[in-house]
């Protein structure tokens, strides 16, 4: 670089406040006006006043500095962060209103609390630097594998669920460590899916071990919603790595008829092995042929979604059963929409639908801006799994699907649901606040 052109690069750097662009835009700088005085030294200039010429031409460096600046700084994605101020709001509602019918003010005081530590830990994630961790995402994948297989081996249980004690703290590895994952994991994805057959049966196999974990938990839920994430990271990769050298259409032909043989596989072991969930299935359909047992909970539901009305709380007599208790099982947490119908109407359960569909539509498409694969991974993979917790529930509220533990995401009453999801979210934005700072899209 000539000392001409350095020192308008410079002043130009000055005024740009974010240093991790600035070896990107001195490159970029340079070599356009190395083109120029190229261009005046061929037209029988000195080469001086060929640098001089052309530097002129550029223009002021402290206005284009000034317009790199805006141009480059972190911009947050406000109509997301918005959505999650007015659908955190909705839940603390629904909770107050909750704890004021049942007389249960501690179910309130645990739900503020739980937004009160999602805050911090949403803004750690804001501004904690992914690309940080993209070099060790190996390691650390796997070690994040190796906690999952402590908790099943040397934890405990709760709510059916492997767990670690830290004193009289206790975590379920399977929620807390799932944005480790998938940060991990869009490290393996970039690394490995490029069509050599080796690396993608590696990436392939890594993304099978955490998910085979979760189902020795049991957890057929989360292994759904997780395996889900992770495969559309990996085709994704297949279809957008520019560097990937087999056949896109063979290599997800063959991934896809790969998962059919084992989602075969996998059908058999649990509905001909362990009957019992047929059963469950049967009494989904049918709850009338176990009303007192499995069935109740579909009788209830079915009973409190028929006597709602559109607007108001004449539905709320299906609610509330004798000492004013609660006639639906975890009515605060996985059923919390069917209570929000009930009592409050099916307005306010179509709002928080309709809110929830845009803050998924708006993560999908902010989703699309990013340019640096590494994060763009990531941040489909977060898609994915937020968007799945969203549908899985709304289809269970609605009996469209058969009864399991998935939280509604920001509305449900529950720790470790709640804080996942914020981390989760605050890791997307973060991602996007830096989409025009980081714009490598492949090494």
């Amino acid at each position: 670089m000539s000392r001409y052109a350095s020192d308008f690069v410079c002043k130009v750097l000055d005024q740009i406040k974010y240093k991790k662009v600035h070896k990107t835009i001195a490159t970029e700088l340079d070599n356009h006006i190395q083109e120029l005085a190229e261009g005046y030294v061929s037209a029988g200039l000195e080469e001086e006043e060929a640098y001089c010429k052309a530097i002129s031409r550029m223009g002021d460096p402290v206005e284009i500095g000034r317009r790199l600046h805006k141009t480059h700084k972190p911009k947050p994605e406000w109509s997301i962060i918005t959505l999650l101020g007015v659908i955190t709001a909705c839940g603390i509602f629904i909770i107050f209103y909750y704890a004021s019918l049942f007389s249960a003010p501690e179910v309130l005081r645990r739900q503020l609390q739980l937004v009160l530590a999602g805050i911090p830990l949403l803004c750690f994630f804001y501004f904690f630097d992914y690309t940080k961790l993209e070099k060790f995402t190996l390691p650390v994948f796997y070690l994040t594998c190796i906690l999952l297989l402590m908790a099943i081996f040397f934890g405990g249980e709760r709510n059916g669920r492997a767990c670690l004690f830290i004193g009289n703290l206790a975590f379920t590895p399977s929620f807390s460590v799932l944005p480790l994952i998938l940060i991990c994991f869009a490290g393996l994805v970039k690394r490995w899916c490029d069509g050599d057959t080796l690396n993608l049966l590696k990436l392939i196999g890594s993304a099978g071990l955490p998910l085979l974990i979760i189902l020795m938990e049991p957890s057929l839920a989360y292994f759904f919603i997780v395996g889900t994430g992770l495969l559309v990271m990996i085709t994704y990769g297949i279809c957008t790595n520019q560097i990937f050298k087999a056949s896109r259409k063979k290599t997800l032909l063959v991934l896809y008829a790969c998962l059919f043989g084992l989602g075969l596989l996998l059908f058999i072991h649990f509905f001909g092995f362990q009957p019992w969930r047929i059963e469950r299935v049967t009494v989904f359909l049918n709850p009338e042929k176990d009303p007192q047992g499995g069935g109740w909970t579909y009788t209830i539901i079915d009973k409190i979604i028929a006597s709602a009305k559109f607007i108001g709380n004449d539905g709320s007599f299906s609610i509330i059963g004798e000492n004013n208790t609660s006639m639906l099982p975890e009515a605060n947490s996985h059923f919390v929409l069917v209570f929000v119908i009930g009592s409050l109407g099916w307005s306010f359960g179509i709002v928080l639908i309709v809110l929830l569909s845009l803050i998924i539509f708006r993560l999908f498409l902010a989703a699309g801006k990013i340019r640096h694969s590494f994060g763009k991974y990531m941040c489909i993979g977060i898609c994915c799994v937020f968007s799945l917790q969203v549908i899985a529930n709304v289809l269970m509220s609605l009996r469209l699907f058969p009864a399991f533990s998935v939280p509604l995401p920001f509305i449900s009453y529950g720790g470790d649901g709640f804080l996942l999801n914020t981390a989760l979210i605050g890791l997307f934005l973060g991602v996007y606040r830096r989409k025009d700072i980081i714009v490598d899209v492949q090494d």
